[in-house]
């Protein structure tokens, strides 16, 4: 299963238990979840961190590339 798809999948279920999750908490809970389960719980805060660093990071790409869309869109 892909990123994407895990993150539709917890948007889906979060929905329906009435969790109003953005689609960056979203992301970055499934990628917490994944770094837990594949370290076997042994996350230090840096670990942490980075990867919230990296979530929000993307999620700025992802803003700008929809805008970048819609403007391409408009032209």
């Amino acid at each position: 299963m892909t990123h994407e798809e895990k993150i539709n999948y917890m948007r889906i279920a979060a929905n329906i238990c009435k969790f109003g999750f953005t689609y960056e908490h979203l992301d970055l809970l499934v990628w917490l979840y994944e770094a837990v389960t594949s370290n076997g719980g042994e996350l230090t805060l840096k670990d942490i961190t980075d990867i919230e660093h990296n979530c929000a990071e993307a999620a700025k790409v992802k803003a700008r590339q929809e805008l970048l869309d819609k403007v391409s869109e408009k032209v």
